[in-house]
């Protein structure tokens, strides 16, 4: 039975064009960073505290991807990495100034609040699929190389008369599978306005709530529970990569809760030995310009001793941006936020030259007048990141555009990125902290001692000094840290060449206001079918149309074909076999047939297989990820179906092949028939088709959806045929 299946398909699908439109959401599961979007202006999880926990099902800047385990008898809902998301407007309108917040807003308490028909009013949701493989394992004659692999088009009005769509991508490209980049047009349509017009809108600023948290496994195994609270107890730091524009977090060493350690880092199960090896992060790519408002239009800061400054106004008399990037707790509550996006008030001071701090000693002149991190802020509040652009005009019917990045990677950077610094990994105001507060960037290669990071004094880890990475990281092109995925995902926005932003600075005004979306593309990978053999050995079987694959920019011609299988999908990952290009080992009639010889019934087993290109590329390891339960192949004909554990004691310690408690199984089951369940007084319970293996699991629900009660059952298996046999097996609760 597959358990995961990833379906290649170009596929447009609209939720409802209809206006209004409920709440619902789409996911982003195509590359290696996993995301809910909802059409409200949400991102990840319901926003909150992290009282909540984590929805399963519900990825919230989940990377890697398919991480739910089960460690010590206890569920973990995936290595999510964000308590939530959302986007933030505030304007003047009519003299009123009102502020919305589309996601990322918390009650006083820090808990969830309803963000739709309060902020958000749902118009549209549209997912596009744009994989270069049909679910049938032909190629897509539709594939579009210059666009995404998957395309999510939200769309909802606020209050404030503005109508925001979000156009969102990802791609499987290995080196450009650990972001998401949203492109967000405002436009000022009037609709749901409190005015019910468009109004001028002015001293508008927008920004974006993220609060990021890599990775919640480790601190729930840590703590026993989610909550943002556990961020702040030192191991958790705040950053801002001032080249890169990017905002970001890590843990102190990825290894909150070492418990399996010793077990999991040489064996690689898990993915390794440190739980939250994650920094994320967001990166703006683009933002408006022409909308800013000049000097002489804006009571932005006045009064403050930044306003008058010649630096924070550039040469067109307009605010140099960003204008907000401040760190806080999770507990966003509205009238907080109200006061992040008060333009009377600046909230988050500009880098500066004064008295005592020089900033362009350290930043560059580029930084002066624009805002700088609250990295100084009391109690280091790391999780939440409110970065914003602003203050804005917007006449009626006029559109402005923005573009940010969610990017993920395996540590802040690499071992050779230690000779360049950011802001942030200190203390910060919890100790004084002196300026101009910037650090080395650590990395998982070495440990670096931090006059002011408290606790050993040390961040970082040797871990790969010791270990190698994870089979999640794909290092074909060295694309590994959180600093290698903002380089890739600018290029890939842009179209620029790739550059590695450490000595030189990313310019969002240069880029342009529509992603380019052109970089080499990969050979992809097969859609691939698994199934049991008679002899219960595995077999991975998928067509050689892949092998027409043509693209304008293809890296290189296909070589072989890898084939791959893992316990669980963060590996480790074994190559079973290398296949050559129509190898009559395993080719015949268009189709190649891998064999697992080592699979047992019982066994549990994930497999891929990666298309491997004449210069060592290689897909996406998870385009194709396929699980099933060896069995013995169905048999020949229908003969005496046993039912097992019989009877069955709900909540036994017993657990049948599939490690579930609290189902039976028949067996013995030929390819195809049908199963029926009966009361003990005759009564059909439930019909249960069977097309494939020598088994099929049931999960004691009835055709109404209730949970079969205690009793005798009986059962009747029938073929096409028409030929049947029967039984009976006994539930206790």
């Amino acid at each position: 039975m597959k358990a995961i299946r990833l379906v290649l398909v170009l596929l447009v699908l609209p939720v409802s064009a209809a206006f209004p439109q409920l709440r619902s959401y789409e996911i982003h599961k195509r590359g290696m960073l996993h995301q809910t979007v909802y059409n409200t202006g949400e991102l990840g999880r319901a926003y909150d505290n992290g009282g909540s926990g984590g929805a399963a099902g519900i990825p919230s800047m989940e990377w890697p991807p398919y991480s739910t385990n089960n460690v010590d008898i206890a569920n973990n809902n995936a290595q999510y990495n964000s308590f939530g998301a959302g986007i933030y407007l505030a304007a003047n309108q009519r003299g009123v100034r009102n502020t919305i917040q589309c996601g990322a807003v918390t009650t006083t308490g820090g808990n969830t609040t309803q963000v739709e028909g309060i902020y958000s009013f749902p118009i549209s949701l549209q997912r596009i699929e744009n994989y270069p493989v049909l679910a049938d394992g032909t190629l897509n004659p539709s594939y579009n190389p210059d666009e995404a692999e998957e395309i999510i088009i939200s769309k909802w009005a606020t209050p404030l008369g503005v109508t925001i769509t979000r156009t969102s991508r990802a791609w499987s490209f290995p080196g450009y599978d650990s972001f998401i980049i949203y492109e967000y047009e405002l436009e000022n349509t009037g609709d749901h306005s409190t005015t019910g017009v468009a109004d001028t809108l002015t001293e508008m600023v927008v920004a974006w709530g993220y609060g990021l948290g890599p990775s919640m496994f480790g601190y729930m195994r840590t703590y026993n529970r989610w909550s943002e609270a556990d961020y702040r107890q030192k191991d958790m730091y705040g950053r801002f990569d001032w080249r890169r524009y990017m905002s970001y977090n890590h843990d102190r060493d990825g290894k909150p809760d070492p418990s399996h350690f010793d077990e999991w880092a040489p064996t690689a199960k898990y993915g390794g030995g440190l739980d939250s090896p994650q920094a994320v992060g967001i990166v703006p790519l683009y933002y408006d310009y022409d909308h800013l408002a000049v000097k002489g239009q804006t009571k932005a800061s006045v009064g403050s001793p930044f306003y008058d400054s010649v630096y924070v106004f550039d040469a067109n008399n307009k605010f140099r941006q960003p204008y907000i990037n401040r760190y806080e707790n999770s507990n966003l509550y509205s009238t907080k936020i109200v006061s992040f996006l008060d333009v009377l008030g600046r909230k988050t001071g500009p880098f500066t030259m004064s008295p005592g701090r020089d900033d362009s000693l350290y930043f560059g002149s580029y930084w002066l007048g624009r805002a700088r991190p609250s990295w100084t802020i009391h109690t280091r509040q790391p999780v939440s990141h409110i970065y914003g652009f602003g203050p804005y005009i917007l006449p009626p019917h006029e559109k402005m555009h923005f573009t940010l990045a969610e990017v993920v990677g395996y540590g802040p950077g690499v071992a050779s990125d230690s000779v360049y610094q950011d802001l942030g990994g200190g203390y910060g105001g919890d100790v004084s902290e002196p300026e101009p507060g910037i650090h080395p960037v650590p990395s998982w290669d070495k440990v670096f001692s931090y006059p002011y990071v408290g606790g050993n004094g040390t961040i970082g880890s040797d871990y790969l000094s010791h270990y190698r990475l994870p089979d999640y990281v794909d290092t074909t092109d060295h694309v590994i840290s959180i600093r290698d995925v903002a380089d890739r995902a600018i290029q890939m926005y842009t179209g620029w060449a790739l550059v590695k932003y450490d000595t030189s600075q990313y310019e969002p005004l240069n880029a342009p206001a529509h992603g380019v979306y052109e970089v080499p593309t990969p050979f992809p990978g097969p859609v691939i079918q698994v199934q049991s053999d008679d002899r219960a050995h595995n077999r991975i079987s998928w067509s050689n149309a892949v092998e027409q694959f043509h693209a304008p920019r293809l890296r290189a011609p296909l070589r072989y074909y890898e084939v791959l299988k893992a316990l669980h999908p963060l590996g480790p990952w074994t190559r079973i076999d290398s296949v050559a290009k129509e190898d009559p080992r395993f080719f015949a009639d268009g189709e190649y047939v891998a064999i697992d010889p080592s699979s047992r019934v019982g066994d549990s087993w994930y497999y891929s297989v990666r298309s491997v290109d004449s210069l060592g590329g290689k897909s996406g390891l998870y385009t194709n990820i396929t699980s099933l339960v060896t069995q013995i192949g169905p048999t020949a004909e229908l003969e005496h179906v046993v039912v097992v554990p019989n009877p069955l004691v709900v909540n036994s310690p017993w657990k049948n092949m599939g490690g579930t408690k609290d189902q039976i199984v028949f067996m013995r089951l030929p390819a195809k028939c049908t199963i029926r369940i009966y009361s003990y007084a005759g009564q059909l319970v439930a019909t249960v088709p069977h097309d494939g293996q020598y088994t099929n699991e049931y999960f004691q629900v009835t055709r109404n959806n209730q949970v079969l009660a205690s009793g005798v059952y009986y059962f009747v298996v029938e073929t096409p045929e028409g030929k049947r046999t029967w039984g009976k097996f006994v539930i206790i609760r």
